[in-house]
This record gives structure tokens, sequence and C-alpha cells, in this order.
């Protein structure tokens, strides 16, 4: 779920196949974890980091085969935004990777999140191995490291996710679902992967739609935009707005409490999408009474892909909804996106499949199903 992967990848060509490098790209901070080795032959679990040159290549280079072999259909992660990964860190994050290694050439690899400030107790992590690798025991012995390392610090809520099919989408390999569930995860969320052009509607039609959200809202409401950074006078709403979402948006069986922003950690956070070269187009809802936010939609375009873009949160205040707030706001930022951007084809999306409001103004909007993500979740013993 990507308000806790920091984000979705979007695409940029591999990198060489995964062999070893040179000696000198490694990191001196580069460490094998004792006892690995033993359990499936050579393969040992090695910790690496930001330095390591060498198994950041190998892990991108997974990354894209397994996109390749998994969900071709979908946008695969630009290089600088899995680059940045290693440099940056969304304020109130913990950042680890470990990958699994066979005589200096990769297997897998896994991301690894921690949370700071709120949800001591949480970690979430991907684990994609290369489709050359798979059924290997490489899997297993990196899995196995992980739940323990989070078990050892102190993380009693597991989460990770996997591709699965969904009615009238591309068949998916569920290996890895079946894997999960035999390991005691429990499947606590599905969040449905769609897609719709920029232009969904055509544009009588898109005027007619806007013209009766406008009217429903009233003059109650002011229609604000921006690119980039919260501008200075809507700083403290918004962080009101980002605390909002875990209270509101459907988690399903998924055990986490809202995260507190404030105007540092907001600041902090722009400073990484910067650094992953991931623009924010947003559009509010201000309440002209109170200066308050209290509806808000957000579209991120991604450096190094230039025909797809990924739809962010919409959320609607609870005490502002049945105005068609969250309809206009999605309407008022295709403009701008169109605009900002016009060589875009495609926005994608992914919403709880409870989430039946949002999901309604999404097939109004065009939006058709791609696939789905299961959320899978593990308690731990504390």
């Amino acid at each position: 779920m990507h308000i806790f992967l920091d984000g979705n990848p979007g695409r940029a060509a591999p990198p060489p196949n995964g062999h070893q490098r040179p000696a000198e790209r490694r990191s001196e901070n580069r460490r094998a974890i004792p006892g690995t080795a033993r359990h499936t032959g050579a393969v040992e679990i090695i910790e690496f980091d930001a330095g390591d040159a060498d198994l950041i290549d190998q892990s991108y280079a997974i990354l894209t085969a397994a996109h390749r072999a998994d969900t071709p259909e979908n946008p695969a992660a630009p290089e600088r935004y899995f680059r940045t990964l290693f440099t940056h860190v969304i304020p109130g994050r913990e950042r680890h990777w470990f990958a699994a290694v066979d005589e200096g050439r990769a297997l897998a690899y896994a991301r690894v999140n921690f949370f700071t400030d709120d949800n001591p107790e949480l970690a979430m992590y991907e684990l994609p191995v290369h489709p050359d690798h798979r059924g290997t025991g490489a899997e297993a012995l990196l899995r196995d490291h992980v739940e323990r390392y989070c078990a050892e610090h102190g993380r009693t809520t597991l989460l990770t996710a996997t591709a699965v099919h969904w009615e009238g989408g591309p068949a998916r390999d569920e290996t890895t679902a079946r894997t999960l569930e035999a390991r005691g995860y429990s499947r606590a969320l599905v969040t449905v992967n769609r897609r719709s052009p920029v232009d969904p509607l055509g544009a009588d039609e898109e005027r007619r739609r806007h013209e009766q959200a406008l009217a429903k809202a009233g003059d109650a409401y002011e229609v604000r935009q921006w690119i980039g950074p919260v501008p200075e006078d809507l700083v403290d709403t918004m962080c009101r707005m980002e605390t909002m979402i875990m209270a509101e948006v459907p988690l399903g069986e998924i055990e986490a409490e809202p995260e507190r922003m404030d105007p540092e950690k907001l600041r902090g956070k722009e400073a990484v999408y910067a650094a992953e070269g991931r623009t924010w187009l947003h559009s509010v809802a201000v309440e002209r009474a109170t200066g308050e936010v209290r509806a808000w939609t957000e579209i991120a375009i991604d450096d190094g892909d230039d025909r797809n873009v990924l739809q962010g949160i919409t959320i609607v205040d609870p005490a502002h909804r049945g105005h068609r707030l969250g309809l206009l706001l999605k309407l008022a930022n295709l403009r701008q996106l169109r605009a900002h951007a016009p060589g875009i084809a495609h926005i994608w999306t992914d919403n709880a499949d409870v989430n039946a409001p949002m999901i309604a103004i999404n097939e109004l909007l065009g939006y058709t199903t791609v696939d789905a993500n299961a959320e899978y979740q593990l308690k731990l013993e504390a």
C-alpha cells in the first residue's frame, strides 16, 4: 500500500544483468549476516547501503526483471526513484536493505521500512526475487531473515504485498500469495489497480460534469491548485489533511494508527520527492469561511516516465462530504495535468476494494481494472 511503501515506482531501462561488479564498487559497510550461508548452499544474506553501487545495480536489475515477468502491463520503477531510496528517507521512516547473494550474484533483495514516530511496532517490506532464481530457497532464506530482523527490533506487525489477479484483468502468478499464507500471513487488504486516459470524458462531457460539481459545491469553497511544495499559507491545514489520511481511508484488517504530520515533516517529505524526481500536482477545496482545506487530490509525475502518472490521495473531510468535492477536484486536476504535461497518456490509481465511493468516481472517469495488490499481515510475538 503506497501510504506505507513511500509511493509507487514508475519506468526506466534496466541496468546490467546482475553479475558481480568490481570490488571498488562495494561499500565498506557491506556485512554478511552470520549463520545464513549454511541454510541454502553458498547463498548468504548481505546487509548493504547507499555506498554499495554493486548491489544497488543488481537490486534494480532484479526489480526490473521481476516487473517484466510478473506485472508487465503496469508502470515499472524509474531508475532515479529507485536509487534515491538509498539516499533519502521520508521523515518518520527508517530503511534497511538486504540481499540474498550467491558468489557475488544477488538473487533477491529486501527493502524494509520501519516507522520511527507513530506506529513503532510496524514494519513493511518488499522482497523481489529474480525470475531465474525462484524456487531455489533464496526467497525463504531472505524472508526468514527479514522476519527475524524485524522481531529483534521490536516490530510485531509486518506488512508486505504481492500482485494478484482481479476480475477482467490479466493473469497473475499467485505463488507468492500462497507462500505468504503458508508462512502464517493473513490477507488484510486488497487494493485494485486501475488505469484511465487523461481525457476520459471528452471536452463537452467533462465541462458538463465540472459545472454540475461546481453547482453542488456552491459558494462555500474555493478551488486552489499548485505544483510542487505546499504554499506557505496552507501548510498547517495541509498537515491536518495529511494526518487525516490513515484515519479515513479504508485499511481493511491492517493494524496502524494515523501518522501525525507537522510542518517540518511536510517540508522534509517534499525534499525527498524533489530528490526522487517526483513532481506532485495538487488541487484542494478551501472553505471560504475558515480558510481550511476540506478536500484534496494529487497526481505524481515521475522523472523517467513520460507516458504514465500516478494518482495519489483523494480525500474529503468527513464533515464536508456530499458536495461533490472529490469529483470537482479530480476534474480540476485533470485539467492541470494536461496543461502541465500534455504528453502523458494514462493515469494509474489503486483503491481498496471496499472503497465504493471512490471506485464509483473513478469508474465515471474512465478507469478500467488491470490487477490488484494483496496486502498481507503477519503478527509476531513481542
